[in-house]
């Protein structure tokens, strides 16, 4: 085994960790500072030990964070410390973070290791590093890096983890495959379907309801309290400061701006330029009799107009890198000479002749001309600096007992008071409320905080930061019934609604039962009998048949009278054939390979780890856990 993962170093597996690793950089950068991660080495600070090695808050909270927004995305919304414990999300990050620990440390006892050379590789070949020439491009590589707050160290450092851990789970999975009988199976209970006759009663043929006495409205109030709860409301106070206020605090100096030009001059040059312009035909006849045509003498644009039916704005290219052209272009372009057109070339787009007109060699700029473009990062970089600074400042002081108002004034943070907000955003009128910094990061730590509690300092994606206090909390309060009476009442005559259709519904069912044919039944109460197109274990919308009667249906036997209810009203469907797919297709069988496969390498994967922690035992933390949450 230890061979085979030793022959998969820097294969398929390294493309597979890069994909997720670049996927991953959109949530680097985003973290959270707090006094309880700044004793580093305290041992409230591990949430878990897993043999030798400790998963400590930091690492934790790193990991969380881009779950949690997905999942805030995702309901379109803020989730408290309460759901995410109820949804266990706390849980699966940390079981991730184990289960990663513990292939590392399998790694080190197998003795995986990576050359230099095969890191060096994996990077250059990786796609996101690759420019428009399909060569490994330096800059498009430190600006990815930049803008994800990585250095390249730290970027290597990752991958002598990630690497290893990803071909050692290659060398356990790569031999799975499912059985076709398998195959054939899922296939054909997945792709059964169901042939009924079907009567919909709808909600709104219900008749005869009436209107809700007094009573009738105490009751169904009392009886449903939760339908008519107010939102739970917040006020705060948010302290924040952003890169734009530090714009007077931040100098560059000129030995600085020097210094980084000459440690980067490399990248600085500016490689060979060549003014291009096209003829692009859309056949190789018309290429030909464009090419005859200049060497006869005539005027490029007028070739290009008039045989190739060319649009003249897309004749002149620019001066242009050969970075900036697909490789057959620039093969061609940046070895012609200067006036003289190129052969007819063929790609996707049609037959191209170029002709240069102007030739720049390469050069790199001098100090005057990159100045304010390097004193821009440097000023960029040195904001972001002083404000990561400040942050850690603003921490210690209030972990320290330095009063919020205090805080704010003495470090120059802006305050904004929250009067009351919901999680939505929205005042108790229901008008949006003003929050100049990012309001879904705010809200969402806002309702994450105690009342009269201080949160910790929080950075947003643009590099604000911010801190909130908490000054009220409104909990959800039941509406009084005068407020919401004309709710009740039309709740109530829905509820009454769907209690009718659903009784006229069981009547049918009953008489189909007693031997009465569904039409006849049907035609007896003036409904109509459908036979939709076959059900499917998941109808489509607009089937014609609701999903609740469709998964009874998929319940029934042959001849079976089923009933079913939705918020549209109610169903009565006899089920007449069971329809089973003979074979299954092969564009079929190659997906439900694929997606089972993976499904038994997850399992094969959790055997793996579930075994290592013999090896590597594994403790949490959950006191150290539940206060992350």
């Amino acid at each position: 085994m230890l061979q085979a993962i030793r022959s998969r170093a820097g294969g398929i597996v390294v493309k597979v960790l890069f994909g997720l690793l670049i996927l991953s950089f959109g949530f680097w950068g985003l973290y959270t500072r707090s006094p309880f991660f700044q004793d580093k080495n305290s041992p409230d600070a591990v949430v878990a030990k897993v043999g030798d090695r400790e998963i400590r808050a930091d690492q934790f909270q790193a990991a969380l964070k881009p779950t949690v927004d997905r999942l805030r995305t995702q309901f379109g919304g803020a989730l408290d410390a309460a759901q995410l414990r109820q949804l266990g999300i706390g849980d699966v990050v940390l079981g991730k973070l184990i289960d990663d620990s513990l292939l590392d440390q399998e790694d080190a006892h197998l003795q995986l290791e990576l050359s230099d050379e095969v890191i060096r590789a994996a990077i250059k070949s990786n796609p996101a590093f690759v420019g428009p020439d399909g060569q490994f491009n330096r800059q498009q590589f430190d600006q990815i890096l930049a803008l994800n707050h990585l250095t390249e160290d730290g970027l290597i450092t990752r991958l002598r983890t990630e690497i290893p851990r990803g071909d050692l789970l290659q060398a356990l999975t790569a031999g799975v495959r499912i059985p076709a009988p398998v195959i054939d199976a899922i296939y054909r209970y997945r792709s059964e379907t169901r042939v009924a006759d079907v009567v919909t009663i709808a909600l709104a043929t219900a008749t005869g309801v009436g209107t809700p006495s007094d009573a009738d409205v105490q009751k169904f109030y009392e009886a449903h309290k939760d339908m008519f709860k107010a939102a739970e409301f917040r006020g705060f106070t948010l302290a924040s400061l952003g890169i734009a206020d530090l714009a007077s605090e931040v100098t560059v100096s000129d030995a600085d701006i020097k210094k980084m030009y000459d440690d980067r001059k490399d990248d600085l040059a500016i490689p060979e330029q060549r003014q291009v312009r096209q003829i692009l035909a859309p056949s190789e006849d018309k290429a030909k009799a464009a090419e005859d045509a200049l060497a006869a003498g005539q005027d490029f644009a007028t070739v290009a107009t008039t045989i190739a039916g060319q649009d003249p704005q897309t004749i002149d290219l620019g001066l242009v890198k050969a970075s900036d052209l697909p490789k057959p272009l620039a093969e061609a372009a940046f070895g012609l000479t200067l006036d003289k057109p190129s052969q007819p070339i063929k790609d996707s787009l049609g037959w191209h002749i170029l002709l240069v007109t102007k030739v720049e060699p390469p050069r790199t700029p001098s100090f005057d001309e990159a100045k304010q473009q390097l004193k821009d990062e440097l000023t960029q970089e040195a904001e972001a600096d002083r404000l990561d600074h400040i942050a850690n400042q603003v921490d210690d002081a209030l972990a320290g007992g330095t009063s919020f108002a205090d805080v704010a004034a003495k470090y120059h943070l802006k305050l904004t008071t929250i009067t009351a907000t919901d999680v939505g955003g929205r005042d108790p009128a229901g008008k949006p409320v003003s929050i100049p910094v990012s309001p879904q990061d705010v809200l969402r730590l806002a309702f994450d905080t105690g009342e009269n509690e201080i949160s910790r300092v929080n950075a947003t994606e643009d590099g604000t930061i911010f801190v909130i206090r908490v000054d009220k909390i409104t909990p959800p309060q039941t509406k009084p019934i005068a407020d919401v009476k004309d709710q009740i009442v039309t709740a109530w005559t829905t509820e009454q609604k769907q209690d009718a259709v659903k009784k006229q519904a069981d009547a049918l069912a009953a008489a189909v039962a007693a031997g009465t044919p569904l039409a006849k039944a049907a035609a007896d109460q003036k409904l109509t009998v459908t036979t939709p197109d076959p059900i499917g274990r998941r109808p489509k919308p607009g089937a014609g048949v609701p999903t609740p009667l469709a998964a009874k249906l998929f319940d029934a036997k042959v001849g079976d009278t089923v009933v079913a209810t939705d918020s549209a009203g109610a169903y009565v469907g006899q089920l007449k054939e069971i329809k089973t797919p003979d074979s299954t297709p092969a564009d079929a069988a190659k997906a439900l390979q694929t997606e089972l496969g993976n499904a038994a390498r997850y399992d094969l994967v959790g055997q793996l780890t579930e075994a290592l922690k013999k090896r590597f035992p594994v403790t949490i933390h959950h006191d150290v856990l539940d206060k992350l949450l």
